[in-house]
């Protein structure tokens, strides 16, 4: 007897362990390869997005689908220090932050495209469009003090991103125009559903142009 609740007390105690090892992988794999939480800090995205505003961020669908104009991104800032730490391994690049800034932008220009901003207008030259379109931006309020600035003519490569904030009175976002392309490598994920603050709750829209 005293044998038999030995052995079924070793059976429990490895089930035990089994379901708090596969329930740990779980959660890995979710936190960091499928949601991740991020907080808005500052005002670069007013006014759809605000300082201390708390979001889940979705990469799963951007590793399959990829990523498309319009979406809000989180990435980590592709600063020399940055650069250097995320290409010494898929380890730093995936599961560690290392000295790099998380930022948030929206993507305006994909890979291929060209990017002009001239007189407040962003143009994208592309191969469906190769004398250019202008950018019909509806998310950014119609004011003289949103006017973007800028000189910029860029083509982007292959894995390359063109990002703006929404906010576009001056000095209000460090964006591509001052720090240049993305780098998809430096993508985390898109915005993806909005949970503080409570009456803002919901899912995070995507424009169509």
């Amino acid at each position: 007897m005293e044998q038999e609740k030995s052995e079924n007390g070793k059976i429990f105690t490895k089930e035990i362990i089994k379901t708090i090892l596969i329930v740990s992988v779980l959660i890995i794999v979710v936190r960091f390869f499928i949601i991740q939480p991020f907080i808005v800090k500052g005002s670069s995205m007013e006014p759809n997005f605000h300082d201390n505003e708390y979001i889940f961020v979705e990469e799963l669908s951007s590793r399959i689908f990829g990523l498309h104009r319009g979406e809000v991104i989180i990435f980590k800032h592709p600063e020399n220090q940055c650069d250097s730490f995320i290409s010494k391994s898929v380890i730093n690049r995936t599961f560690l932050q290392g000295p790099c800034t998380n930022f948030i932008k929206r993507i305006i220009g994909v890979p291929g495209e060209t990017v002009v901003i001239k007189d407040g207008t962003v143009t994208i030259k592309n191969k469906e469009h190769p004398d250019g379109f202008v950018l019909n931006e509806s998310y950014i309020p119609k004011s003289d003090n949103y006017k973007l600035l800028g000189s910029i003519n860029k083509t982007l490569g292959k894995n390359e991103y063109f990002v703006l904030g929404d906010n576009r009175q001056p000095n209000a976002s460090l964006d591509s125009r001052e720090w240049g392309v993305l780098p998809k490598d430096h993508i985390t994920g898109k915005a993806w559903i909005r949970i503080l603050p409570i009456n803002e709750l919901g899912l995070i829209p995507h424009p169509k142009y």
